[in-house]
């Protein structure tokens, strides 16, 4: 689990400050999690999942499969076509374009 909420965090170039701001949480509790010091309780972890926007299954290391899944077909038909259609163009996008993005989708939302 350390590493995952440390791999996330990196993935999106959150200091663990920042990281700590967005979810409510202390940074050295932030740090000490990583470091495998101690575990975050539950509400943390929804918090944290909330963040980046994955299950929390993939934070705590109970899947590989970043986002919770209903079917066995690989689509969710309980997503609106429109935002299919922004999650395709997300996919495609390199790595430094998805936290481009993620920057500027939290400027506009007043959180970076």
């Amino acid at each position: 689990m350390k590493t995952r909420i440390k791999e996330l965090r990196q993935e999106r170039n959150y200091t663990q400050e920042l990281l700590a701001v967005k979810v409510g949480a202390n940074q050295t509790a932030l740090s000490r999690i990583e470091c495998g010091l101690a575990i975050p309780d539950a509400d943390l972890i929804v918090k944290l999942s909330s963040a980046f926007h994955v299950s929390a299954d993939y934070i705590l290391c109970l899947s590989d499969q970043r986002l919770l899944n209903d079917n066995t077909d690989g689509k969710n038909t309980n997503i609106p076509p429109w935002f299919q259609t922004q999650l395709s163009l997300l996919q495609r996008l390199n790595p430094n374009q998805r936290i481009h993005l993620q920057h500027f989708l939290e400027s506009i939302e007043g959180i970076y």
